[in-house]
């Protein structure tokens, strides 16, 4: 009877052991589901796994939430607030620009927001692709430069200036600017990252209206890491997220050793 008994016990805790294992395996179900589009304002086609604010809590992922603003689609990232005018479900990434640039005769005025740095990372909910991110510097100067390099801004906050020692003001293009290349006469202000749709032009065949035009572009971020995981995760398996030679992107998931429960 007690040999009987022992037996018992050991069963019953191999179910229970067996049972917390698959608990393990077995991924949690997905809360998350595909809804039928949103719209707002020019973006009629916001989609899974976006929602808009306004949405059912089932649907999309509250990490990809945009807000509906004045007949505007809208997202915040990091403290700030941006315009959002693309979003490409077929390569993952999301065109944000800042709502405060406009352009002018001058200058484009300070922007409201700061972005750039936060994205150029692969565990950030959204990040900078890293191909074609250029570098915008600007700089004051006490004298007038003769270099094709240096394109000539016009600030717009110097309109009606009564200075009357008057500075120039240039931006400089590419990926870096190095202290020794700059002139004893200019100090460095801002930098601001920009990608244009297409290679850049030499910066001697640049104008000020051209760097305009590709600050009013924004930038293009990807949302393809956590798009990734949430899907693999459904499956019960990790993501594996690719870019081939002609950047076109996309993702697989895999079992991983740790997550094999066959």
């Amino acid at each position: 009877m007690l040999r009987e008994a022992q037996l018992v016990g050991v069963g019953l805790m191999t179910v229970v052991i067996h049972a917390c294992f698959l608990s393990v395996c077995v991924a949690k179900p997905h809360k998350y589901q595909i809804c039928s589009p949103s719209s707002c304002g020019d973006m009629r086609n916001i989609s899974y796994p976006f929602r808009l604010q306004d949405d059912p809590p089932s649907c999309g992922y509250p990490e990809y939430e945009l807000i509906c603003e004045n007949n505007r689609t809208m997202i915040n990232l990091y403290g700030g607030k941006y315009l959002v005018t693309q979003i490409n479900y077929h390569n993952y990434t999301i065109r944000v620009v800042d709502p405060g640039r406009k352009k002018d005769n001058c200058w484009i005025s300070s922007p409201l927001h700061s972005i750039g740095a936060y994205y150029i990372n692969h565990e950030s909910l959204y990040f900078l692709p890293e191909w074609e991110i250029y570098t915008i510097v600007l700089m004051n100067c006490e004298q007038s430069i003769k270099d094709d390099n240096y394109i000539h801004i016009i600030p717009c906050n110097t309109r009606g200036s009564s200075s009357s020692s008057p500075t120039y003001a240039y931006a400089v293009v590419g990926d870096y600017v190095s202290v020794g290349d700059i002139p004893y006469s200019c100090t460095i202000g801002t930098s601001i990252i920009i990608q244009p749709l297409k290679s850049l032009q030499e910066p001697s065949n640049l104008s000020m209206s051209d760097l305009q035009n590709y600050m009013l572009l924004g930038l293009q971020l990807s949302f393809l890491p956590l798009f990734c995981d949430r899907q693999c995760e459904m499956k019960g398996q990790d993501c594996s997220s690719y870019t081939d030679f002609s950047r076109n992107v996309g993702f697989g998931c895999y079992r991983s050793s740790e997550k094999n429960c066959e």
